[in-house]
């Protein structure tokens, strides 16, 4: 299992809490890859968009599946995926 300094302090609470439970994250990565993405497949997670500007993806994935995602060495960090609104 991954330590808790990829994520918000509050997600990593909730996947602890909630491992099964099915979320959308944004896995920032150092670069997208087919590595990446061959290990968020093995992690269980499923890749729904690919983010360019900020190498990321957006995965639908268990809280499980993102705490094992998130220790591979190319993952910087992992937040919930949430609506942006402009102020």
């Amino acid at each position: 299992m991954s330590s808790p300094d990829k994520f918000p302090p509050e997600f990593w609470s909730y996947l602890r809490t909630h491992p099964d439970d099915e979320v959308a994250a944004i896995v920032r990565v150092q670069a997208l890859s087919p590595e990446v993405e061959q290990a968020a497949d093995a992690a269980g997670a499923r890749i729904q968009r690919r983010l360019k500007l900020v190498p990321s993806l957006a995965v639908q994935a268990s809280g499980r599946a993102l705490m094992d995602l998130a220790a591979h060495p190319q993952v910087m960090r992992i937040e919930p995926d949430q609506d942006v609104r402009a102020l």
